[in-house]
């Protein structure tokens, strides 16, 4: 381990995190080696994160950092890391979120694995939990509980990528990672695991109503984008089918609904999370499971009907 600042501006889009912010700054300044630079890019927040982001300012600089506040007014969030990348005053760019806590060995493991493999492309991993039942649910039902995944918003890269493979696509509220990373592939670039490199998101909807929406959203956007059609747009609209048969053929549709209540809010929980029982000392959570699948894959169905229909990477936010 090297305590010391290296060339590493860190990108973070912002939009209403006052309640996770300090815990990201403070894990930011915590790291091992310091990151030189800490991008900021507010998109319209309207709780009181810049003040929070300008409070730390102190205590960044004490620690040796850089931060530098961007305003950048109803900005998506590819469009907020182009404009960091674009303000950024080093060489590499690290990115993370609002909402994800790196271990205070993050940037030290990203770089140990840059300098031992020669990768332009660093991506870190990220483990996914939650503290409340209904996080603990989602969490579940979308990456797996406790799974660890590589993921861009833990991730290290030479800044001159951008210039070389382009930068990401702006307009699209989700889905700009997929098509970045894939223009990486596509363009050659040597791209590099990290598993020492971690960091932890445990920030899921309060609200099922809240998820919804962040389903709908998701799935719509990723529509627009081309991602994720074939066997999951199969999925989708096979849900909705299930239940329209309910209405033209009740007990058909009664048995096949059945089924996928089954595989999708008992079996594939538990395959995501590794087979681990995810759901902690409350197992009635098995069966609040079920009607939530239900809620969040009628939701993306929704949204990727919404994203076919009338879709456009330029609707509003």
């Amino acid at each position: 381990m090297v305590d010391a600042t290296v060339p590493i501006s860190v990108v973070v889009p912002v939009r209403n995190e006052a309640e996770t912010l300090p815990e990201l700054l403070a894990a930011l300044i915590r790291q091992s080696i310091k990151p030189a630079e800490i991008v900021l890019v507010d998109t319209g927040s309207t709780d009181n994160s810049i003040a929070i982001a300008r409070e730390w300012g102190g205590a960044a600089k004490q620690a040796g950092i850089s931060l530098t506040l961007l305003r950048l007014p109803d900005g998506y969030p590819g469009a907020a890391r182009n404009a960091g990348v674009r303000a950024a005053a080093h060489e590499w760019i690290a990115f993370i979120d609002a909402g994800i806590v790196p271990a205070d060995d993050w940037l030290d493991a990203l770089w140990a694995c840059k300098e031992s493999s020669g990768s332009e492309a660093v991506f870190g991993v990220c483990r996914f939990v939650s503290d409340g039942m209904l996080g603990r649910i989602l969490c579940a039902l979308s990456y797996g509980y406790g799974r660890i995944l590589p993921v861009l918003p833990a991730s290290l890269f030479r800044r001159d990528l951008f210039d070389r493979i382009g930068f990401f696509e702006p307009d699209l509220r989700s889905g700009e990672d997929i098509l970045w990373k894939r223009a990486l592939a596509a363009g050659g670039v040597l791209m590099q695991s990290c598993s020492d490199a971690r960091v932890e998101y445990r920030h899921f909807p309060v609200t099922l109503p809240h998820a919804a929406n962040k389903w709908y959203t998701y799935e719509r956007s990723a529509t627009i984008a081309g991602i994720g059609g074939g066997v999951r747009a199969v999925a989708l609209f096979g849900v909705l089918i299930l239940f329209g048969l309910l209405f033209v053929v009740p007990k058909l549709g009664a048995m096949g609904l059945a089924a996928y209540l089954l595989l999708r809010g008992v079996a594939d929980p538990l395959r995501r999370s590794g087979w681990r029982p995810w759901w902690g000392a409350a197992p009635w959570a098995i069966l609040a499971a079920v009607p939530v699948a239900a809620v969040l894959d009628v939701s993306a169905a929704a949204g990727r009907v919404a994203g076919l229909v009338g879709g456009s990477r330029h609707a509003g936010h």
